[in-house]
C-alpha cells in the first residue's frame, strides 16, 4: 500500500508540474486576475505539499531472489536472479544469480543436481521420467541461504491436440493458435512455452553478392496462461503468438515447437498476477512483488523474502511448420525498388528495377549463415 500511494504521489506531482507550462494559456480564459491568483496559488500550494514520501518498504523490494521454472519430465530448467530496486536504475537489465548450487529432490530421498555449467542465471537438472505417485520439489543453496519449494505431485499433462495458424487477408498477421483438451476433464489450467526457429531468405537473390539464406531463433518471452472453464465444443483455444506479415520469420520456413504443461489453480493464480504486473508495467495501480504468493521458502531464515512458483508436471509438445509456398509473408514497403537519380546514397543497392536498402538483399541484417543441426 504505502509503494502504491509514493507511486500515486509522484505520478500528482509530475503532472502537475508538466501542467504548469499551460497555465499562462489557462488564466487567459478567466474571467478575472482574482481568480487567476486563486488558481495560481491553490496550484502552487499542491505542488508544494507533494513531497516524496520515502519508505523502507521500497528498498526492501531489491535484490531479492527471483526464481522461474518448471520441474518436468527428461531435463527441467531453472533460472534464478535477482530484483532490483526501479527507483535506482534508469535501465532495466537481468541480474542473474550463477553462484547457485540447484538440486530437484523426491520425497523417497532421491536428489538430482543441475549440471555444472550455468550462464545467465540458467541451470539444467536432469531427473528422467517423473513418477506420478511420488512428490517432488526444487532445493537451492546460495550465499548461505537454502530455499525449497513446497513439495508437490507431478501434474499428467495432456496431449495438445493441434497448433495452427490463421491469416485473415492481406496486411493481416498470421495468427498462431493451440487447440487442446483433458480427456478425464482433470485437468483444467494450462501455461505453455514455446521456441522458435526460422529461415530467411532476402527479398532479392543477389547471392553471387550477398547471403541469401539465413536462420535465427527465439524463446518465448510472455506468459502464455489457459483456462478450460471456457471451451469451444470442448477445446480449449488459446492465441499463441502473432507475427505480423512482413516479419522475416515468415521469409523462408517457420517453425514453433510449443510445449504444454498442466498447473494447478494456484499456480494459474500466481502466474496471472505475474502476467498482469507486468502488462501494467508503469501503472500507479500494479501491484508490487511482494503481494504475490509463490510455493517457494527460505528455510534458513524464515522471513527473507523470495519471488517464485515451481510448478511440477508432464510436458507435452507439438510442431509446426509455415512454409515459403503458404504465401503468407508480405515484403515490407521499405524494401521495394525506388528510382534514385544521381549519386546513389550508401548503403543502397541496384536490383535491376529500382535500388532497395542493402538489407533487403543481405540476410545477415536478420541472422546468421549457420543453419541449425536440425533443420530440415
Amino acid at each position: 500500500m504505502r509503494k502504491k500511494l509514493l507511486n500515486l504521489m509522484f505520478f500528482m506531482k509530475k503532472l502537475i508540474s508538466s501542467s504548469i507550462v499551460r497555465l499562462y494559456s489557462i488564466i487567459q480564459l478567466l474571467p478575472s486576475a482574482n481568480t487567476a491568483w486563486f488558481v495560481i496559488l491553490n496550484c502552487l500550494i499542491l505542488s508544494g505539499c507533494l513531497t516524496d514520501y520515502e519508505t523502507t518498504s521500497i528498498e526492501e523490494m531489491t535484490d531479492i531472489l527471483v526464481v522461474e521454472g518448471i520441474i518436468t519430465d527428461d531435463e527441467s530448467t531453472i533460472t534464478l536472479s535477482r530484483s532490483m530496486n526501479l527507483t535506482e536504475r534508469e535501465y532495466w537489465f537481468p541480474i542473474y544469480v550463477d553462484n547457485a548450487n540447484v538440486y530437484v529432490e523426491c520425497d523417497d530421498g532421491t536428489q538430482w543436481q543441475s549440471e555444472p555449467y550455468n550462464l545467465n542465471g540458467l541451470y539444467t537438472i536432469k531427473t528422467g521420467q517423473l513418477n506420478l505417485d511420488s512428490r517432488y520439489r526444487l532445493k537451492i543453496e546460495i550465499d548461505n541461504y537454502e530455499y525449497v519449494s513446497d513439495f508437490s505431485y507431478p501434474i499428467k499433462t495432456p496431449e495438445i491436440d493441434s497448433v495452427f495458424w490463421m491469416k485473415r487477408g492481406q496486411g493481416q498477421p498470421v495468427m498462431i493458435h493451440v487447440a487442446t483438451h483433458s480427456p478425464d476433464h482433470e485437468v483444467l489450467y494450462y501455461r505453455w512455452s514455446y521456441k522458435e526457429d526460422w529461415e530467411i531468405n532476402s527479398d532479392y537473390n543477389l547471392s553471387a553478392y550477398y547471403p541469401y539464406y539465413c536462420w535465427n531463433s527465439a524463446n518465448s518471452m510472455d506468459i502464455l496462461l489457459g483456462s478450460s472453464k471456457i471451451t469451444v465444443f470442448g477445446q480449449l483455444i488459446e492465441k499463441i503468438i502473432e507475427i505480423p506479415p512482413s516479419s522475416k520469420r515468415l521469409s523462408g520456413l517457420y517453425r514453433i515447437t510449443l510445449k504444454q504443461n498442466a498447473i494447478s489453480k494456484q499456480a494459474y493464480d500466481y502466474f496471472a498476477n505475474i502476467k498482469n504486473n507486468t502488462e501494467n508495467m508503469g501503472s500507479i495501480f500494479a501491484p508490487v512483488p511482494s503481494e504475490l504468493e509463490g510455493n517457494i521458502a527460505c528455510i534458513t531464515d524464515p522471513g527473507r523474502p523470495v519471488i517464485g512458483y515451481i510448478v511440477i508436471s508432464s510436458t507435452t509438445q507439438k510442431i509446426r511448420y509455415i512454409s515459403k509456398s503458404d504465401n503468407v509473408y508480405e515484403r515490407a514497403p521499405q524494401c521495394e525498388p525506388t528510382l534514385i537519380f544521381g549519386e546513389i546514397p550508401s548503403g543502397y543497392v541496384n536490383v535491376g528495377n529500382g535500388y532497395v536498402f542493402v538489407n533487403c538483399v543481405d540476410c545477415t541484417y536478420w541472422g546468421t549463415t549457420q543453419k541449425p543441426d536440425d533443420w530440415p
